[in-house]
């Protein structure tokens, strides 16, 4: 279980306090419902980035031209966004509110620093989190709408996520020095929107290059929304190339910081000897070997684009999926109907729905993530935790090409055809050597 360090962290962000204007320090502008509002503000260090102290110690303060969005009871409207004057343990918030949509009573919320949330791509360190997963939220309630006043004199604005220091080692011995990483578990949030609908799927990253030295330590943001003790699993990719895996068992409370150190375990290259349902690495991807056609093939474990199976990875039309590593493919038509004869069934995996196929000891994951239906609806992500749009590299006709779909359906399974200018997913094949 991940645990606290026996010196213990304190939470992402100090407590906050936000003196409410009275009315006599709103001012109107020429419009009636906007309210020019100035706020003190005070967190406990000099410095906006999140910086390592004394026993492992996270602390935060304000840098000059923070931003913190302050949105209405529903989520709908952002009233407008606030800004710190100058950076230090103390400053002032300054901005102008709209109070169109506001009423006596209603709670409004404030974000720091913005009223959405994206826990995925992450870069692993303390800046890359301060800079884009450092999110806090506090409420006020209006008191009177004309002038723009609030109830309480002061808001605390609580951190939204977690943040844990990893150290990996194989074995539980040798330091792995991590290049990307993927994590999932069973109410991980990969994000949030301004009206706090929350999205659940795995949280990736790559680090930056040249790799920060120590290269073993990993910071990363975690919020999981189910308040319970968890498995997260993990897939690792060293700064060699190599791949490895492993779990840990943890409670991750909003607002605390934690250490951890997870033990991996390598994963072997594939050959030709290798059974159905070895799990290995081929070619630089982690892959599952499957009985194809009665011929055993490598099938990639994540999608194009992914970092670890329950991530969507990226999405593609027909003519313009890259070609990947040496030796990956985009499986034809027979295929994919191979595949779908082995035993398959509609599942959640890490709290991500999709396909489940059974290849000897093992399964082969493939997430629902949905497509961009670009031929009816451009730039529209559609069907997303509802159904599987997979290509193949067979050709229909001119405008169609022949995927792999599967949804929630339970039974439906099966090749179909699609428009070609559609973004489906990639899952890759590969020959054994």
């Amino acid at each position: 279980m991940i645990t606290n360090s026996t010196k213990a962290l304190c939470g992402l962000l100090a407590l906050l306090a936000l003196t409410a204007c009275s009315s006599n320090q709103n001012e109107g502008t020429s419009d009636s419902h906007l309210w020019h509002v100035t706020l003190n503000a005070s967190m406990g260090d000099a410095t906006r980035a999140l910086s390592e102290g004394t026993g492992n110690v996270l602390t935060a303060s304000f840098e000059a031209n923070d931003k913190v969005e302050v949105v209405d009871a529903d989520g709908s409207t952002i009233v407008g966004t606030l800004t710190a004057k100058t950076a230090g343990t103390s400053t002032t918030l300054e901005g102008t509110l709209d109070a169109t949509t506001l009423t006596v009573n209603e709670e409004v919320t404030l974000h720091y620093r913005s009223a959405t949330a994206n826990y995925d791509g992450q870069n692993g360190t303390l800046s890359g989190i301060a800079a884009n997963q450092d999110y806090a939220v506090g409420t006020l309630t209006v008191k009177t709408t004309d002038p723009l006043t609030f109830e309480s004199n002061s808001v605390t604005l609580a951190a939204q996520q977690s943040i844990t220091k990893f150290s990996f080692k194989e074995g539980g011995s040798n330091d792995v020095y991590v290049k990307t990483f993927g994590i999932a578990a069973t109410g991980l949030v990969q994000s949030m929107s301004k009206n706090g609908t929350e999205t659940v799927g795995a949280v990736t990253g790559t680090l930056p290059d040249p790799l920060p030295s120590p290269s073993t330590e990993v910071y990363v943001a975690l919020r999981n929304s189910s308040n319970v003790l968890q498995t997260y699993s993990f897939y690792i990719q060293d700064n060699s190339g190599n791949w490895y895996t492993g779990t840990k068992r943890a409670n991750l409370a909003n607002g605390s910081n934690y250490a951890a150190t997870v033990a991996l375990t390598k994963l072997n290259n594939l050959t030709a000897d290798s059974e159905v349902g070895t799990i290995g690495v081929l070619d630089g991807r982690p892959a599952i070997v499957a009985s194809i056609n009665e011929t055993k093939k490598a099938v990639a474990l994540m999608n194009d684009g992914a970092l670890c199976p329950e991530a969507y990875g990226e999405y593609y039309a027909f003519d313009n999926a890259p070609t990947g590593t040496t030796g990956w493919y985009v499986p034809t038509q027979g295929e994919l109907d191979n595949l779908d004869d082995n035993k398959y069934k509609w599942t959640e995996q890490n709290g991500v729905n999709g396909c489940s196929f059974t290849l000897g000891s093992n399964k082969l994951f493939l997430p629902a993530a949905g497509f961009y239906d670009d031929e009816y609806n451009p730039g529209a992500l559609d069907d997303v935790g509802t159904g599987g749009y997979y290509w193949s590299s067979t050709s229909d006709d001119k405008n169609f090409a022949i995927i792999l779909h599967f949804n929630n359906g339970a039974t439906t399974n099966y090749t179909t055809s699609d428009y070609k200018i559609d973004h489906l997913s990639v899952r890759r094949f590969h020959a054994l050597p």
